[in-house]
C-alpha cells in the first residue's frame, strides 16, 4: 500500500554507487550528454520494452488513448540492411526503435520510474492539487464567497503558491447554476478592461462601441442570467496586475446589485501587492466590501514530502521515489514555494533516470543544483543561501 510518509533511505544507485559529477557553469550541457548516453542505451532495447507511456493530463482525465500519430512522429526506425532484416524474420522479433530525444526524454522519463504521467509539470492541473491546510483554507474561503454571496473574495499568495491550480479547481467544481467568466489579462484602460469582461462571458463588443453601450450590454447581460436562475461571477486571476481606477470600476459593477438580488460576484487572485493596494485610502469603499478574504502560504518541509508523495501517486508510482533528505534539501532551495519544488523535483528525476537510478538521492538533488539547471537558485543565489 503506498504510504506517503514512509522514504528509502537506503538509497544508491542500483548496481553502482552514487559518484558525484564535477560542477560546469554549462549545466545545459551535462543534461545533453546525460541525454544522448541515455538515448543510446535505449537503443539496445526492444521496442517493446521503450514503448512510450507519456500522456497528457488531459487525455487521461478523459479516458482517450494517446493518438498513434503522436507516438509514431517520436520514434524514428533505422532502414534494416538485408543481414539484419533476415536475422529478424528468423528470429519472429521486431525491430528495435530509436528514440529520438526531444521526444524520448519524457518517455524514457516516466518509463523508467514506471508513471503513467509527469508528476511535476509547470502546468496548473486541478488534478495533481495538494489539499495542505493553506490550500484547503484558501478554497473553503472562495466556496464560502459564492455561496454567502459575497459582493468581492480576495485570494493573496505569494508567487508560484498555486493560486490558478486553486481557481482552476474552483472552475471545475462550479455548479450549472453559476456563471463563470475569467480574466486573467487584467490590464488596460477603463473602456479595455470591459471589453475583457464581456470576451470572458462570451459577449460580443461592437466595433466604435462606447463605454455606455459596453455597460449597458453588460447590464442587460447579468439581468437575463439572473432571470434564468443564474448568478454570474467574474474571476480576475493575476489581480495585482489591476490599476486603482480598474479596481474603483469594478466596484461600480458590484453597484449593479440592488436589495437582495445578487446579480454579479468578483473574486480576485493575486500576489501580495494586490492586499496593499486595497488598503491605499483611496479604495477604502471597494475594501468594504471585499467580505471572504485569505492569504495562501507557503507549505512547511514536512508538508513538501507529502506533497512529493502526492504528485508521485497521482502520476501511477506505487511508493516514495524521493529519499527523505532529497525532500529535506528540496525543501532548502525552493522555501516550500510548489511551482519551485515542481522545477527542481522534475529535474532531480531526469538526472536520476540518467543515471539509471530508481531512486532520487540527496546526491543527485545537489548535482542538479551544482551543475545551475534549476535556474531559480542561480537567478537568486541570497534566496538560496542556505
Amino acid at each position: 500500500m503506498y504510504q506517503d510518509n514512509v522514504f528509502r533511505t537506503d538509497a544508491t544507485s542500483e548496481g553502482r554507487a552514487v559518484r558525484a559529477l564535477p560542477a560546469t557553469p554549462n549545466g545545459h550541457k551535462f543534461i545533453e550528454r546525460r541525454i544522448r548516453l541515455r538515448i543510446e542505451k535505449s537503443r539496445q532495447v526492444t521496442s517493446e520494452a521503450v514503448k512510450p507511456v507519456f500522456r497528457s493530463v488531459r487525455s487521461t482525465r478523459d479516458g482517450g488513448a494517446v493518438p498513434t500519430a503522436s507516438l509514431s512522429s517520436k520514434v524514428a526506425r533505422p532502414t534494416p540492411t538485408e543481414d539484419t532484416a533476415k536475422s529478424s524474420a528468423s528470429a519472429g522479433a521486431e525491430e528495435p526503435k530509436q528514440i529520438e530525444a526531444m521526444g524520448g526524454v519524457l518517455d524514457m522519463y516516466t518509463t523508467h520510474f514506471g508513471l503513467t504521467l509527469r508528476p511535476f509539470t509547470l502546468v496548473p492541473d486541478p488534478e495533481f492539487l495538494f489539499w495542505s491546510p493553506a490550500h484547503r483554507g484558501a478554497f473553503t474561503m472562495l466556496e464560502h464567497g459564492t455561496l454567502t454571496g459575497a459582493p468581492i473574495t480576495l485570494i493573496t499568495g505569494e508567487i508560484g503558491a498555486g493560486k490558478t491550480t486553486l481557481v482552476q479547481k474552483f472552475l471545475k467544481d462550479t455548479g450549472k447554476d453559476i456563471t463563470i467568466g475569467l480574466i486573467s489579462n487584467s490590464q488596460g484602460s477603463r473602456g479595455e478592461l470591459l471589453q475583457w469582461v464581456l470576451m470572458a462571458l462570451d459577449q460580443k463588443a461592437e466595433h466604435g462601441a462606447t463605454y455606455v453601450d459596453l455597460f449597458e450590454k453588460f447590464q442587460k447581460f447579468l439581468i437575463s442570467e439572473y432571470a434564468a436562475g443564474k448568478r454570474v461571477i467574474l474571476v480576475f486571476d493575476e489581480a495585482q496586475n489591476l490599476s486603482v481606477e480598474s479596481l474603483e470600476e469594478l466596484r461600480m459593477f458590484t453597484n449593479i446589485n440592488s436589495n437582495k438580488d445578487e446579480l454579479l460576484q468578483l473574486v480576485l487572485v493575486g500576489q501580495p501587492e494586490l492586499f496593499d493596494t486595497i488598503h491605499r485610502p483611496e479604495l477604502r469603499q471597494f475594501a468594504q466590501r471585499v467580505a471572504a478574504n485569505f492569504h495562501l502560504i507557503a507549505i512547511n518541509e514536512e508538508q513538501v514530502a507529502e506533497y512529493v508523495a502526492h504528485r508521485l501517486r497521482i502520476a501511477g508510482s506505487s511508493h516514495n521515489i524521493f529519499a527523505e533528505d532529497a525532500c529535506r534539501r528540496i525543501y532548502e532551495k525552493t522555501g516550500g514555494v510548489p511551482r519551485l519544488v515542481n522545477q527542481l523535483c522534475d529535474l532531480s528525476m531526469v538526472y536520476a533516470s540518467a543515471k539509471n537510478q530508481k531512486t532520487v538521492t540527496v546526491e543527485t538533488v545537489d548535482e542538479v543544483l551544482d551543475d545551475g539547471t534549476f535556474f531559480y537558485a542561480t537567478a537568486f543565489p541570497e534566496v538560496n543561501a542556505n
